[in-house]
Order: structure tokens, then sequence, then C-alpha cells
């Protein structure tokens, strides 16, 4: 087997390239030859003794336009770009050879019914040189352009560019969580020089407006403040990005495939003028990342346990599916149990290795105090340590400090929080 459609025709032997519309076998595809030429097949009809296609020669630009569905197949089989195509009679005796009728292309219309207009392709498989089938293809739909600033005296590095990367898609996540979406961004491909990181995110979409109404605010030097508290953006996410560009002697710009405009564009000098503001609101606030959602303690003490004895965390072990372990791991992040790496901290082996109940609560009570989002409830409440929090605030404290939370997480994860200072309060010791 192999992707030979057609042998040594007048435009050389043809091979199957990307197929893009099935109905009992492949009805449009691509096809190239020796020299890379391109052309496009759609099937048309059959007779007694062969099939018929169209052979449209097109262009390695005008084909990415129709695989990345920025025309239609209406439009890729309608406008040419070369005054004639091709009609195919492709008989089904292998011993008998296939002709080739030329068209004028602005008749194309007039020959057969062709598909209405709006009608995209279904995607884009690759067939492979044996004849099979690959991976359906991921189209980047958006891309992140990272250089060096003026003032940049070092190039970038791969750990500097991996950080503002990192950043960007937490606070992508962050705003989509605001609306209860989920969304991955998925690397597609990558430039060297200035960096350049092609990606697909699906979702980028719905939050491309907002992203351009915050660089225009940001390019006029204006303040970015009230525009943040409004559209309820985690100004930490931002902030760490805007302080990875600082570190890294960095500017940032995003622009979409689809349309090729700039979404967002941010300086080095840029980052240097809203990061005082933004680092103070950030410190005040609290991301979605730092307030938990895993209400039971002793759950969370189980969990540290478990992982102290290298045992496998399952339903059986610990009676919660994943998605609730997901939920207990990174409850025990937020208070310091678990690092970043998802390890053990000093302080998670504190508990696995004390038996001593008083001990272990007495240790979480001060773990929660010291963690940001309890930080941040005291200082909200104006109270000198946990002891004093009134555990019923939390629906409050969230409302008016937890930006990035839909209204209907935040009744959950207020919740928690009650839960956790009920439980957590008797146990602390002050220092």
């Amino acid at each position: 087997m192999s992707n030979l459609f057609l042998k040594d025709t007048r435009f050389g032997s043809l091979y199957m390239k990307n197929i893009y519309e099935f109905f009992e076998g492949p009805k449009f595809f691509s096809v190239t030859n020796e020299v890379d030429g391109i052309f496009l097949l759609y099937w048309i009809g059959d007779e007694e003794e062969y099939d018929k296609w169209f052979f449209i020669p097109i262009s390695a630009a005008r084909l990415e336009h129709l695989e990345r569905q920025r025309i239609d197949i209406h439009q890729s089989i309608v406008y040419q770009e070369q005054r004639y195509f091709y009609e195919i009679h492709m008989p089904y005796d292998d011993e008998c050879e296939a002709k080739f009728i030329r068209h004028n292309a602005e008749q194309v219309n007039k020959l057969v019914k062709l598909p209405k207009e709006g009608l995209f392709i279904s995607g884009v498989i690759p067939v492979l040189q044996t004849g099979k089938l690959g991976e359906q293809k991921q189209f980047s739909t958006h891309e992140i352009h990272i250089e060096k600033s003026k003032s940049a005296t070092k190039p970038l590095q791969l750990n500097g560019v991996s950080i503002l990367f990192e950043s960007f898609n937490e606070l992508y996540n962050s705003i989509l969580g605001f609306f209860d979406k989920k969304d991955v961004m998925i690397p597609v491909d990558a430039r060297p020089g200035s960096f350049v990181l092609s990606f697909k995110a699906d979702e980028m979409l719905s939050v491309e407006k907002l992203l351009s109404e915050l660089g225009q605010l940001i390019a006029r030097k204006l303040d970015i403040i009230p525009f943040i508290k409004q559209h309820k953006i985690d100004a930490q996410c931002l902030s760490a990005l805007f302080q990875g560009m600082i570190d890294t002697s960095s500017d940032f710009e995003l622009k979409s495939n689809n349309s090729d405009e700039i979404i967002l564009k941010i300086s080095k000098r840029d980052a240097e003028i809203h990061i005082n503001k933004l680092a103070r609101m950030a410190s005040e606030y609290v991301g979605s990342h730092q307030v938990p959602q895993a209400n039971i303690m002793e759950k969370i003490f189980q969990l540290v346990d478990l992982m102290w004895k290298d045992t496998p965390i399952t339903i059986q072990s610990i009676g919660l599916d994943a998605r609730h372990v997901a939920y207990y791991k990174h409850a025990a992040r937020v208070l310091g149990f678990i690092n970043q790496s998802g390890y053990l901290s000093a302080i998670g082996q504190q508990i696995a290795e004390t038996t001593e109940i008083e001990r272990r609560y007495a240790i979480a009570a001060r773990c929660f105090e010291s963690s940001h989002c309890g930080w941040a409830w005291i200082m909200w409440s104006g109270v000198k340590n946990l002891s004093e929090i009134d555990a019923k605030t939390a629906d409050e404290f969230l409302n008016e400090k937890c930006l990035s939370l839909s209204d209907k997480t935040k009744i959950r994860r207020a919740s928690t929080l009650r839960q956790w200072c009920e439980v957590l309060k008797p146990h602390y010791r002050s220092i």
C-alpha cells in the first residue's frame, strides 16, 4: 500500500496529502506531485466505468486557508487561482488511462451542483506514505511572540521564556474560570530567534476582546486597576506575567492566527510602569488557585500519610474519586504540605511523622494562617490572627477579594473556608 493516487499523469505522479471529507471513501482531499505542486481533488459523481473528479491547482498559502477554515469548500472550488482546471475521468480498470478534460475556471458553477456557501471542511487527516491515515492535524489559533526588550543586554533563555508562557497560560485559565469555562493551550509549532510559540486554544476567541481592551489601556499608559477590578481579572496572574517580563527583560505579544491581528502587546517598559500598583493589588486579593475546595481536614491528613508511605492514592485507599483527589491535593498545596512539584514538603513530612492529632491540627492552623488566602482573609477582616476571624464572613470575603471565581464557584469555596476556619480555630496557638 502507498499514498499514490494516480501514476505518471501529465502532471506527474499524484500522491494523496490530506483528506478533508469522507463518504464511503475520501471525497475531498489534496494531492501533491514530485515537484511539490499541490492540487485539490473534489468528487463530482460516477459513471458505469469511471469516477469523476475536479482537479484544481492550488497554492500552499490558499490550501492553508482552506485547512484553517478561513475559506469554505465552495470558495476553494469557485474562486480559483488559475484560469483553467481539469475534470478527471478515473477508470475503475487500472489498465485504462485516466482522462483529463480542461475547463475554464469561470464555468465551474455551471458544470455540477457545488456545496453551499458556509460549509467548511470536517478536518485535516494526513495520508502517510504507507497509505495509512495519520492523526488529525491540529492548527494553531494564536501565537505568542517574545523578544528581547531594547534595553536587554543578554539573549533570551529557555527558562525565562517558559516562565512567560506559563504565566500567560495561568492568566488565560483564570479568566476562563470566571465564566465557568475550561480550555487547554496546546503547543503546535515554534520558531527561533525572537521566540514565537504557535498554539491551539479553542476558547481564546471568547476573551480576545477583553485582552485587546486591556492592551489598549496599557499602550495609552492609563491606569489598568479599575479595568482589572471591573472585569474580574486575576491580579496575581497578570502581576506574575509582568514581573516575568521585567526579570527576563522581554517584550510580549499575542496574535490571532485567524485574523492576523495583534490582540495584546506589552513591552518591558509597560510592565515596569504598572507592576507596583499591580503587585500591591495582588497582595490584597486571592486567585482562584489559592482558595481550597476540599472540606474535610482529616482527609488532607490521610492524603499526606499515603504519600509519605508511597501508597498509591486510589478510591480504595482514600475513598475519593480522581476528581476529588485532585481537590485534596490542591488543598494540601494551599497549606504548604505539598510543594509545587507535587511532593511532600518539610511541613508535610512533619504532619506525616506525628501521630498526635492535636499537633497536626495546630500545624494546619498555622499553615492556613500563613497561606496567601488565610492572611488575605485576616487583613480583610481587620484582625490579628486566625483565631479572631469570623467564619461566617467567608462568602463576603471571597465576593470582595477573589475576582477570578464565578459566583457559583465562590459559594462552594466559601463553604470550604468556613469549615476550615471552624475546625482549625480551636487548635490555633499564637506565637
